[in-house]
């Protein structure tokens, strides 16, 4: 048995078993990485928050680090000939606590392009009576950062001299549906 195999069958001692659980990971920005990262917190998370937010959460995240693999080491066009860019180191933290699931996730990518930052636009959606043809004039990309804002609230993005940081918080149970502002900007955030 692995020495972390034993650490996680330890039973809690009774003053840390009320504790909101943490969780964290480093990793590089590969899918597989991102797919290990999502499911052990979802294990984390499944003892101490309800399914609803879990998913709401892991379908926020997941949409957000997809976007650091896909778009966060830039344009191979951009890199001298024959170099090799190693895809961004992306640092995931995420607290439970009393007002929801708070995340945290830094990167070494690329800056996050403006034009995704508020207002929050959706893609136009073309007004036809032929839905067939409405669909098919539909982009194929920028729906990702309109379903990250109607997930969390107090989302927050700035940039740190090579480092991106976003932050968010996914509201649990009723406060999702009653008294959550989905998107909403915190005031406090640099941009």
């Amino acid at each position: 048995m692995s020495c972390s195999a034993a650490i996680r069958q330890m039973p809690q001692p009774p003053h840390l078993s009320s504790r909101k659980p943490i969780f964290y990971r480093l990793f590089r920005a590969d899918p597989v990485a991102v797919r290990s990262a999502l499911m052990a917190l979802r294990e984390l998370l499944a003892r101490s928050a309800d399914e609803d937010a879990v998913n709401r959460l892991e379908l926020a995240l997941a949409e957000v680090l997809n976007n650091i693999c896909q778009h966060g080491a830039g344009e191979p066009a951009a890199r001298p000939t024959g170099s090799r860019q190693l895809a961004p180191m992306v640092h995931l933290c995420v607290a439970r606590h009393v007002g929801g699931i708070a995340c945290a996730i830094t990167d070494d990518g690329i800056p996050l392009p403006i034009a995704l930052l508020p207002p929050a636009n959706c893609p136009a959606r073309v007004q036809d009576k032929d839905m067939a043809e409405d669909v098919e004039l539909l982009p194929e990309g920028g729906f990702g950062w309109h379903l990250i804002r109607d997930l969390t609230y107090s989302l927050c993005y700035f940039r740190e001299g090579r480092r991106n940081l976003l932050a968010f918080t996914v509201p649990l149970g009723d406060a999702y549906r009653i008294n959550c502002l989905p998107g909403q900007f915190s005031p406090n955030c640099r941009g």
